[in-house]
């Protein structure tokens, strides 16, 4: 039976291009202020940079809900469920941030957005034409990243930026307000948005195509910190959390309590318990617990399953 090659190429290209279709579930994590400035005078002193970042939250997400590219996770979700997330301590609160990445998995986000505001400022002009005329300009630049919510790695970022200018003369003198820089604020967030999707289209296939294991962590001192190289992806006990693939090194931590890391392939779907140690025990404890345990690897259905067997 012979095969038409131009249509299967067709039939690929339509395939990647419904991929791309797919608009992509997003989470807005937060909005910082990056300028390290504070209230200019020619904005009247009552429009500082850290309470715009403030409202960005508000204005990204209102940009992306406009979209047919992205569909907008409910930011209240979101902050409930990384709240869930929140490392606890015998019923307590514990100072660690909670992380986002087990968060963004439960509610199934493509990425997490974060945005910033790297600068604002206003500059003058003058002119002299027979009258002396005065332009207040008025700029701004934000930054966007998108974070992937396997591992918390940066997969595409942009920025955008927007100016205006504002006519000065002896005869009327006018003042920008807060509604004027959020309105450019506005304007530079629509300027990166389509840098940004162009960058995520770039890496979204290939996210697609790493193969991912599901991870579940028990210890015997619950609740614990497990971190996969260096990123904090839950408390234990912790279920199903996907991670990529491939070598890693996994770490758990808690306060009073000595921290455990190891290196290991990630094959398949990986079941881990995990004896912890006090810092407080003398030598010769901790020598009886050495003595006593003993880590068996099970190679077997659903995936690989790591036991601590105690004689």
């Amino acid at each position: 039976m012979k095969t038409n090659l131009a249509s299967v190429l067709t039939a690929c290209v339509g395939l990647t291009a419904a991929c791309y279709a797919q608009p992509m579930r997003v989470a807005v994590m937060d909005f910082e202020d990056q300028t390290g400035q504070r209230a200019d005078a020619r904005l009247g002193g009552a429009v500082a940079p850290g309470a715009l970042a403030a409202k960005g939250v508000f204005l990204l997400g209102q940009r992306l809900l406009g979209s047919t590219n992205f569909t907008l996770i409910d930011r209240r979700d979101f902050i409930a469920q990384m709240e869930k997330e929140q490392p606890m301590d015998q019923g307590k609160k514990t100072a660690a941030r909670p992380t986002f990445i087990h968060a963004a998995q439960a509610l199934r986000a493509d990425a997490v957005l974060r945005g910033n505001i790297m600068s604002l400022s206003t500059g003058k002009q003058v002119v002299n034409l027979g009258e002396r005329t005065e332009f207040t300009t008025l700029s701004t630049r934000v930054g966007i990243e998108a974070l992937n919510p396997v591992d918390g790695g940066v997969i595409a970022m942009a920025s955008g930026s927007a100016m205006t200018k504002v006519r000065q003369t002896a005869a009327q003198s006018t003042e920008l307000s807060e509604d004027d820089v959020l309105g450019l604020v506005e304007k530079a967030i629509d300027d990166a948005l389509p840098k940004l999707q162009n960058a995520l289209q770039q890496t979204q296939l290939a996210q697609q195509a790493r193969p991912k294991i599901k991870l579940s962590v028990k210890t015997s001192a619950d609740p614990a910190l497990v971190e996969v190289d260096g990123i904090l992806i839950g408390t234990t006990p912790l279920a199903d959390a996907e991670i990529f693939k491939g070598d890693h090194v996994m770490t758990i931590g808690k306060a009073g309590y000595r921290d455990v890391s190891k290196r290991i392939l990630f094959e398949k779907d990986t079941s881990i318990e995990v004896p912890m140690i006090r810092t407080e025990l003398s030598a010769d404890e901790i020598k009886q617990i050495y003595e006593k345990a003993r880590l068996n690897i099970f190679q077997g259905e659903p995936g690989l399953i790591i036991h601590t067997i105690n004689d």
